[in-house]
């Protein structure tokens, strides 16, 4: 009896090491997936691939804004530190080399406050459509994220992702303003 005992107890301890094995085996291979995927709409940033970048985050709220930060971040670069996963939830640590903000928004209001100051936007301002001030503003934008006189700054991000029918996806879609250090959302406040 006891040595039926002893048998139980360790193809018990067995079974829990393989059930634990293979539950951090799977987590291993979640994070493994995760960080693939990152890694992918990284590299579409950096190659301003826009479609490999909307199959992970969604830039469809202001298509020509997406453009610009998509053509600015070439030169961007990425270290993950770690990646946990856990069910269909998976976080990455992250430190991004990417466009000095302060830079971008100096040079941006310096670029707008020339441009309102004009004759020819005066003479047009009266008939503009909302539209056309956004195009005028991101093509200010744009000048700027892709002039070449914007220096880098690395900071350290933590990027939340979920699976979702068997793909993982960004949960988090300011994922694009943190590679640009929240420009996009400073710059929606001084267009509004």
């Amino acid at each position: 009896m006891r040595k039926t005992l002893k048998l139980f107890a360790a193809t018990a301890a067995a079974v829990s090491l393989l059930t634990l094995a293979s539950c951090g085996g799977d987590s291993a291979q979640k994070a493994q997936e995760a960080q693939q995927a990152f890694g992918t709409v990284m590299d579409g940033f950096k190659n301003g691939d826009t479609a490999a970048i909307e199959e992970y985050v969604d830039m469809s709220a202001d298509p020509e804004l997406s453009a610009a930060l998509a053509a600015s971040l070439g030169n961007i670069s990425y270290e993950v530190k770690s990646v946990t996963a856990d069910g269909n939830k998976a976080t990455v640590d992250v430190s991004v080399t990417s466009l000095d903000t302060s830079q971008i928004m100096q040079k941006y209001i310096e670029s707008v406050a020339a441009l309102v100051s004009s004759p020819d936007y005066q003479s047009k301002i009266d008939t503009m459509t909302k539209e056309e001030y956004d195009a005028l503003m991101n093509e200010q934008l744009e000048k700027i994220l892709s002039s070449g006189e914007i220096g880098t700054v690395t900071s350290d991000e933590t990027i939340e992702m979920t699976k979702e029918d068997g793909k993982w996806k960004l949960s988090d879609s300011a994922l694009p303003d943190k590679l640009i250090g929240n420009t996009l959302s400073a710059i929606d406040q001084i267009k509004q």
